[in-house]
């Protein structure tokens, strides 16, 4: 299965982390069996037909009650299943979340919430199996380490 991934993040570590290389004017790679794409977030949206999911990055802000390096999730059940999994041999703390309404308060803050509400929309009315993984800030060289393992982990 094909995973696309799809970054708010510098996309550097993601590069060097998962073997990327230029394909075409795409970032592509494997991890086992698995192909692997990557795009900004700015970027054109994840094609939407066959076989992929799609692993959303992002950053989030600290609140009462996230620490920074926490990991706030959201997706689909499968992938949240192996996300937990995955943290839980690492461990790590992740937690899930919704994006928020304008007037709850203590809920995940992604600095582009409306783009990725109506990209979380869309993959939703189309089925397609997802994950949003947000670090809560500050991410230094040890959370980018951290969730380089994670999406390995999800993936493989």
């Amino acid at each position: 299965m094909k995973t696309i991934l799809i970054t708010e993040l510098a996309p550097e570590f993601l590069i060097q982390g998962f073997s990327l290389n230029p394909d075409a004017g795409r970032l592509t790679g494997k991890i086992g069996r698995h192909e692997v794409e990557l795009l900004a977030s700015g970027g054109p949206d994840a094609p939407l037909e066959g076989e992929a999911q799609i692993i959303s990055l992002g950053l989030a802000r600290a609140t009462g009650q996230y620490r920074a390096g926490d990991i706030l999730m959201m997706g689909s059940d499968d992938l949240l299943d192996r996300a937990f999994q995955a943290l839980d041999e690492m461990e790590q703390r992740g937690l899930v979340v919704n994006l928020p309404a304008s007037d709850v308060q203590d809920t995940i803050f992604v600095p582009q919430d409306e783009a990725l509400f109506a990209r979380v929309q869309t993959w939703k009315n189309k089925k397609l199996p997802f994950l949003c993984l947000c670090v809560v800030e500050p991410i230094g060289s040890e959370e980018q380490a951290k969730l380089v393992t994670l999406v390995r982990k999800i993936v493989s």
